[in-house]
């Protein structure tokens, strides 16, 4: 790896020993005495270093540094991130882990890991740096069983993804916030906020949020990762994008579209060149709060809740899907339809309020051109137990400060049922009350 102030960075060779500091604020002061991170004649870490190049050998970041150009983390390195730190991306800048390495960010509550924009806070915007890319070594349904990165070099083999691991751990996100994100790479080739490339079972994430991305909030490509506690705000393109034979799950899932920018809440793809590919993408979400942009009329968004295409499979329970100017769920395809009515796309518990409102609610569900399939019977066929226009009543939906718990009288509250293997939940979308809002005292959504 080098900087463009000074080299070192914490190896695992080095035999000093050393006592990090517990983090850094936006300016890359230290949080804590407990280290003087200046002095590099002992090997210790300068905050404020300008990151470029590659990371090959273990790194521990313990206060804040900021990301020029592409930094890819290989050859079998970890990369960790302690908690508190705040690392910033300069324009075209962007974190690559490769297959082999792992990216180590575990924050807290109190002390969450952000990765923003190298601006001045009231300047941020979409787009000002690239994001997060994680490559592992699960399974996905490409044809090779391999592929490279979007947007990355095509022959350099250090973005390539893909194996037969399918608990292979890209590493750890814990209370971390990516913002500001989507960086044209080439064009019309923009980076997600976090891209999960074949990351296996072993890989962690739980409350992860991505606020105003350019491109996609979160997308995975293949694997079989499971995450919890994920808030995705303000993405210009979907919220959660997932394709390549993903096969893992979300629960505890807040979406939130900004007013004037937004495509699908999900948008879900088996595979493109062969819509039956093993394995099939088919994730599995529990408790989700899905929020459009609450706009009629003509706006330049597609801003609907859901898109299954390609014959993919996925499964809902606990779900709201609300407020989206287009349709709440679009389903395209005959082989997607096949795999609905084999039961491979579930529907349960889940509520449906105030969709469509392009058209004042008169197509809330959308299939392909000259399909019969019935969606509307498919979604609201009385064993489903899912609510249709009943107001959730959240006790707030703007964009600038949005609350996600129901208030009392709520019909959510009492009506939900998570299926076997995840957290208990009683009650239909990502928060169940005022008092257990886990979305609360670490996140943003500021505009800029």
């Amino acid at each position: 790896m080098t900087t463009k102030k000074i080299l070192p960075m914490f190896a695992a060779a080095v035999a000093l020993p050393l006592v990090f500091a517990q983090g850094c604020g936006d300016d890359g002061m230290q949080t804590s005495d407990t280290a003087d991170t200046n002095d590099t004649a002992s090997g210790e870490e300068e905050c404020d270093s300008e990151i470029e190049g590659t990371i090959e050998s273990d790194t521990t970041w313990t206060c804040g540094h900021t990301l020029s150009g592409v930094v890819t983390v290989k050859n079998g390195a970890k990369l960790t991130v302690n908690p508190g730190v705040t690392i910033k991306g300069l324009n075209g800048s962007a974190l690559v882990v490769s297959k082999g390495s792992q990216l180590i960010a575990e924050g807290t509550k109190e002390q969450p890991i952000v990765f923003t924009s190298a601006l001045a806070e009231g300047s941020r915007a979409r787009g000002d740096w690239g994001g997060i890319v994680l490559l592992g070594d699960a399974k996905n349904n490409l044809q090779t069983g391999s592929g490279i990165a979007e947007g990355l070099d095509a022959g350099n083999p250090d973005y390539a993804y893909g194996g037969s691991d399918d608990a292979y751990s890209c590493g750890s996100l814990k209370w971390v916030r990516v913002e500001y994100v989507g960086f044209e790479l080439t064009k019309d080739n923009e980076l997600n906020g976090v891209t999960f490339y074949s990351c296996g079972t072993g890989t962690t994430v739980d409350y992860l949020q991505v606020h105003m991305g350019k491109d996609d909030g979160i997308e995975m490509f293949g694997g079989a990762w499971s995450g919890k506690h994920i808030v995705v705000s303000g993405a210009q393109d979907d919220s959660v994008d997932c394709d390549q034979g993903y096969t893992g799950s979300l629960q505890h899932v807040a979406i939130i579209q900004d007013p004037a920018a937004g495509n699908y809440g999900f948008e879900l793809s088996n595979q493109a060149d062969n819509l039956d590919a093993e394995p099939r993408t088919k994730p599995k979400f529990v408790n989700v709060t899905a929020i459009g942009t609450a706009a009629g009329g003509e706006i330049e968004t597609q801003s609907a809740g859901l898109r299954l295409k390609e014959g993919v499979g996925a499964e809902f329970y606990n779900a709201v899907f609300a407020y989206f100017h287009g349709p709440a769920v679009e389903l395209t395809e005959g082989a997607t339809e096949t795999v609905a009515t084999g039961g491979g796309i579930v529907f349960k518990n889940s509520l449906f309020f105030g969709n469509s409102a392009v058209d004042d609610g008169a197509t809330p569900y959308v299939v392909g051109e000259g399909s019969t399939f019935d969606l509307k019977g498919f979604i609201e066929g009385a064993t489903n137990n899912n609510l249709i226009d009943s107001d959730p009543l959240f006790e707030s939906v703007d964009f600038t400060a949005p609350n996600f718990a129901p208030a009392d009288g709520s019909p959510v509250r009492g009506a939900g049922a998570a299926p076997a293997g995840f957290d208990a939940a009683d009650y239909i979308g990502a928060v169940g009350s005022v008092e257990a809002d886990w979305t609360l005292d670490w996140t943003t959504y500021a505009a800029n």
